[in-house]
């Protein structure tokens, strides 16, 4: 490869540039190191070899007679250089966000899937070819709906600061607030908590690149550049493709793929009065579909998908809308399904794996459970449980304990999974969606009203159409027209709901966990750190919640605080949000324009907006996870 590096469209020379190759269960191992020439140029020979990530690490330099001490850049390779590779601050952003969890000082490590995850996001957000941004990032709706080039811009003229012999003071209060040694530590730092001192390094910008009067523009700063402060300095992209129309609940299998049942066929005019549904959606380690664009998986007859995907060792699984439960072959996502059950079974919702293989999942509208011993799909068990109205999340501990959510009830549910009998329940607020359970066997639920009792917010209203104790629908799409209607009819409204959060042994120990932030929240998920995620439906947002262990959470967070709530253009309603093996989120955009959702008649040229339009990953800001998720939570290895 013929490499160049450059900060600022300038060449640096003398830079000391390494290249390493980093494989799961191996520290790095440092293959070559060389100076650039006055030109910047370097050239660097790379064998592809499958399961093996190399990156380039450039530290120091001259840069137009200056050295540049603090100065160290990165390049994470994806395999696609074609026999050229660029080094300067735009993929040293690129390369640190999708793998900030497995950085340490200047050695990248991680199992084969987070590897395999956060090498290959690198190009969606910069071409390490030509050090300019990657083509996902460049694509409209990331591009025009989003901050995230800006933002992107901004960081690498942070970095620049370190490069610009007068602007050495800036370079140390860089360093400084970052608690850093040199630039790549600082991206590292602040990849990890992007809305962390995200004030001061936007003023330092400002400081740094101050407007020129004749032209009005930062004109050493590289544009577009931030016009307003920042919440955060975290980046997103938005993913499609693959079928993805209003994804339900997300899911990774063990090499790093996503999978996701879809409620609405892609270029459809559904919503939850009329509607043709979709079938399943897989996308691999970099975000690029692998299932058809239109249809996704199917041929099992699947008319559209809610929130029931779930992943064993061999399988996808989804819970259908129309009655059945579908099946798919891992390594091709050939139908192998619909599942064989001992009964009839209503509209389906939750899936959860056991450590042991067991499949579990919530029938809806019949208030069931389906269980598949070991995961065998021919055998399907039809069981009635007490306490069970409209079973909707489930999640399975380390005691093989099946814990269940009911969205029409007060009750969560919890029964050992060898002995459905033996059920007992929980009084949680009315309405729940989402569980999960972290490494200590806590259990963490989204409750989507402020009370056992439905309790709305002040200044909040039910629906005309809608009494005070609703009866269950009969169908899910009749739940979640109730759901769009409460949305239209409080427009002023942005807080409905809590995340509860319940001791091993059964007992409440905080129900009103994210009050004021959140809104309709839906789906749960632990981290590597067991910090809490939840998708935030109408509030479009994720939220992150200190856990358990306040050692794993920022100074002054304790357990049940919110650390943060990330927001970005291209995030819609979410009903889920999951963690990758590098640390990543993936979310699920689930609605799109809530008008629309209600769809009776026709919306002219807004009548495809129902949907929620693909999915977002936001990079590097969570605790690394083992996947498949069977049972708890597990730490990544």
């Amino acid at each position: 490869m013929k490499g160049q590096i450059s900060l600022k469209g300038q060449p640096v020379s003398g830079s000391s540039i390494t290249l390493w190759q980093t494989q799961a269960g191996q520290s790095p191992k440092q293959l070559s190191t060389q100076r650039s020439n006055k030109s910047g140029a370097f050239s660097v020979e790379v064998r592809a070899t499958q399961g093996v990530v190399h990156y380039l690490l450039a530290q120091g330099g001259d840069i137009g007679g200056s050295s540049a001490d603090q100065l160290t850049m990165l390049t994470v390779l994806g395999g696609d250089e074609h026999q050229q590779v660029a080094i300067n601050e735009l993929t040293t952003v690129g390369s640190v966000w999708p793998n900030a969890q497995l950085l340490e000082g200047t050695a990248l490590e991680g199992s084969q899937s987070a590897l395999a995850i956060g090498s290959s996001q690198v190009e969606n957000l910069v071409d390490q070819s030509t050090g300019r941004f990657g083509a996902t990032l460049l694509k409209s709706t990331n591009l025009l709906n989003s901050e995230t080039a800006a933002r992107m811009n901004v960081l690498s003229d942070l970095i620049a600061l370190c490069g610009q012999p007068t602007q050495s003071r800036a370079c140390d209060q860089l360093l400084a607030l970052t608690n850093s040694e040199n630039t790549l530590s600082a991206m590292t730092s602040i990849a990890r908590e992007p809305w962390k001192n995200a004030g001061a390094l936007y003023q330092l910008f400002q400081s740094s690149y101050p407007i020129n009067k004749a032209t009005q523009l930062r004109t050493t700063a590289t544009a577009p550049y931030l016009l307003f402060q920042p919440k955060s300095f975290s980046l997103s992209l938005v993913f499609d493709g693959g079928g993805a129309l209003g994804l339900g609940k997300l899911m990774f299998d063990g090499k790093g793929s996503m999978w996701s049942g879809t409620n609405w066929m892609p270029g459809s005019q559904s919503g939850v009065v009329n509607n043709i549904g979709g079938g399943v959606t897989h996308f691999g380690p970099g975000g690029t579909p692998l299932s058809p664009a239109i249809s996704g998986y199917n041929g099992q007859g699947i008319n559209g998908v809610g929130w029931g995907t779930g992943v064993s060792e061999k399988y996808a699984w989804v819970g259908a809308f129309n009655n059945m439960v579908g099946v798919f072959d891992l390594k091709d996502g050939k139908a192998l399904g619909p599942a064989t059950i001992d009964g009839e079974v209503g509209q389906l919702q939750g899936v959860a794996t056991a450590a042991n293989g067991d499949v579990w999942i919530a029938d809806n509208t019949a208030n069931h459970m389906i269980h598949f011993p070991g995961g065998d799909y021919t055998q399907g068990e039809r069981i009635t449980i007490d306490g069970l109205q409209a079973p909707f999340g489930v999640a399975v501990d380390a005691q093989n304990r099946v814990w269940v959510s009911s969205s029409y009830n007060n009750k969560l549910t919890v029964f050992p999974g060898d002995a459905p009998d033996q059920a007992k329940t929980i009084e949680v607020n009315l309405g729940a969606r989402g569980v999960a359970v972290d490494s200590t066997g806590h259990v963490w639920i989204a409750q989507q009203s402020n009370s056992p009792q439905g309790a709305l917010p002040p200044g909040a209203k039910m629906p005309p159409n809608i009494p005070a104790n609703a009866p269950q629908p009969k169908t899910i799409m009749e739940e979640f027209e109730a759901g769009a209607e409460y949305l239209l009819a409080n427009p002023n409204i942005t807080q409905t709901g809590m995340v509860g959060l319940i001791s091993p042994d059964m007992e409440v120990i905080q129900q009103d966990i994210a009050k004021g932030t959140a809104y309709i929240p839906w789906g749960v998920s632990v981290d590597g750190n067991d910090n809490v995620w939840v998708g935030n439906l109408y509030g479009q947002s994720l939220t992150h919640i200190c856990g358990v262990n306040p050692a794993k959470c920022p100074a002054g967070k304790t357990t049940g605080d919110v650390i943060h709530n990330y927001q970005s253009g291209v995030i819609q309603m979410t009903t889920d949000v999951i963690v990758d093996d590098a640390g990543n989120l993936w979310s699920a955009n689930n609605w799109f324009d809530g008008d629309v959702v209600i769809n009776p008649t026709y919306r002219g040229r807004t009548s495809t907006f129902g949907g929620g339009q693909g999915f977002v990953v936001t990079y590097g800001v969570a605790g690394p996870v083992q996947n498949p998720l069977m049972g708890p939570v597990r730490k990544s290895r």
